[in-house]
């Protein structure tokens, strides 16, 4: 039925998209919206990074153990925090470099894309 007193489409139904049942589904989703995203924008390579979601960037380090300091927090860890941080910066130097080396290749439709997981840290 397409009226408003039918069923409601099982994708449009948050109920069981959202659900333990609906699971496959999502993780399907997520293979094949960015497939047709590449395809759309003609990426056909791409170089993905994996790492620690914790490893904050040097400033944000920083400013950690600056009030942990202040605030008499845990210095350790923040000190922690603040070595590991050299990882995040040798990461985004190392994606600024592939994609500068790419940019340059003579071949103009081939381009290699830096691909995170788009939140914090490494990934």
């Amino acid at each position: 039925m397409n009226d408003d007193t039918g069923p409601k489409k099982a994708y449009l139904n948050p109920d069981f998209i959202e659900s333990t049942d609906g699971r496959l589904l999502r993780i399907l989703a997520e293979h094949i919206e960015p497939e047709a995203r590449f395809e759309h924008y003609n990426v056909s390579d791409t170089i993905v990074f994996f790492g620690s979601a914790r490893i904050p960037p040097r400033d944000e380090a920083e400013a950690d153990l600056e009030k942990a300091k202040r605030e008499n927090g845990d210095v350790a860890k923040a000190e922690t925090r603040l070595r590991s941080s050299r990882y995040y910066e040798a990461s985004r130097e190392l994606a600024s470099r592939l994609t500068e080396w790419s940019k340059n290749l003579e071949d103009s439709r081939r381009r290699f894309v830096v691909c995170t997981g788009g939140g914090p840290g490494i990934m």
